[in-house]
């Protein structure tokens, strides 16, 4: 890693892509006044003009544009002593600076995924690794945190983001079921990136033009393990609707000038229909898939929850609604009683004419190799 992190600072910025801008994540230990610098202009973080502080996770959104152009970025924070509602008291403000890498217009695309890591984050970092400081796009896709009843168990997802990417290219995260776990669970926006108070958006960095879905839970909204407390069958409702109007908008989405490749991440893998109690929503993802497959026609989606590490062809004993490009599944936590954890996730290469894609471990073990 490049920058030595001062003490309070409890890991790496994070720079996720959302929609045409990217959202800044740092986490501190210690109640601090965050804002960043980008080519001179001042970018902070607050809520309606309230600098904040009384929290431990700070966000700074930054137009896209500014941030590639400049390749780099700097932290400026501020220790408070003691904040009064008059004459509030603060230290002297430090600045710890960053390179930064956009996601190129053309030619070879390093990306790698997690999914699944659940609270993991030594060897999700350690096979994450797999380009070094060649990566360009980092994909966290869902149970990254193990569940949201404890609010510290959100570190991992800036903990394993740090690992592999120490601040200096983009990363865009999707939310999994684990994550819609417990009393934090409604907090959970405030630690990860969302657009206009969704979690569902798309992005586009570089080349590369994406699609974030959220299935929510993988059970029906009346499974007695949620006791009552979720509505995921309306959000996905909303959410089709969502999808509808990228189609309409397909001009400054998917058919924008540039865009090179499309991607659907998603950690459940919704054109696969799962055993009982968890073969939901199957008209309303057989509605979901169609619309991949006729109009958005992505090159690949990235799915993960099944903790297996898979290449599914269209039309391949994975493929139960009608893939309309291969789905990659790819993330496998290895949870060991006694002795020790691993992990398998994915690397993917995209090129104008061929992609390729590794399934590789914590140890440096490369699994498996396709040619797509």
């Amino acid at each position: 890693m490049k920058n030595n992190l001062p003490e309070c600072m409890l890991a790496y910025p994070t720079v996720f892509a959302v929609s045409d801008n990217y959202n800044i994540f740092i986490p501190f230990s210690a109640e601090v006044l965050v804002k960043i610098r980008v080519a001179g202009k001042i970018y902070y973080d607050d809520c309606c003009g309230i600098l904040r502080s009384n929290t431990n996770m700070h966000k700074v959104e930054v137009p896209m544009s500014a941030l590639n152009e400049a390749r780099g970025y700097t932290v400026i924070y501020r220790k408070m002593i003691e904040r009064k509602p008059y004459y509030p008291t603060s230290e002297e403000e430090r600045e710890i600076n960053f390179d930064f890498r956009p996601v190129p217009d053309s030619g070879r695309i390093n990306i790698y995924h997690v999914s699944d890591a659940h609270n993991l984050v030594n060897e999700p970092v350690s096979a994450g690794r797999f380009f070094g400081d060649n990566l360009d796009l980092l994909v966290l896709n869902g149970d990254i945190p193990n569940h949201s009843g404890d609010v510290k168990n959100f570190n991992a997802i800036c903990e394993i983001a740090s690992g592999i990417t120490a601040g200096e290219c983009p990363a865009v995260f999707a939310r999994g079921n684990h994550d819609t776990r417990g009393i934090h669970a409604e907090d959970m926006p405030a630690y990860i990136p969302i657009h206009n108070g969704k979690t569902y958006y798309t992005f586009r960095v570089g080349c590369i033009w994406g699609l974030i879905l959220d299935c929510g839970e993988d059970k029906a909204d009346t499974s007695i393990e949620y006791g009552g407390t979720v509505c995921f069958h309306e959000f996905r409702l909303r959410e089709t609707d969502f999808i509808h109007s990228v189609i309409e908008n397909a001009e400054k989405e998917y058919l924008a000038e540039g865009v090179r490749h499309r991607l659907v991440i998603s950690h459940i893998p919704f054109t696969h229909i799962q055993r009982p109690p968890f073969d939901i929503e199957q008209e309303l993802y057989g509605e979901w898939s169609r619309l991949m497959r006729e109009e958005i026609k992505p090159d690949f989606m990235l799915y993960g929850h099944m903790h297996i590490c898979a290449f599914s062809e269209v039309g391949g004993e994975m493929d139960h609604l009608g893939q309309a490009c291969p789905a990659i599944y790819g993330s496998k936590p290895i949870m060991a009683k006694e002795g020790e954890n691993g992990f398998v996730g994915c690397a993917l290469t995209l090129e104008d004419d061929k992609a390729t894609v590794w399934f590789n471990d914590d140890k440096g073990n490369i699994i498996e190799k396709i040619e797509a």
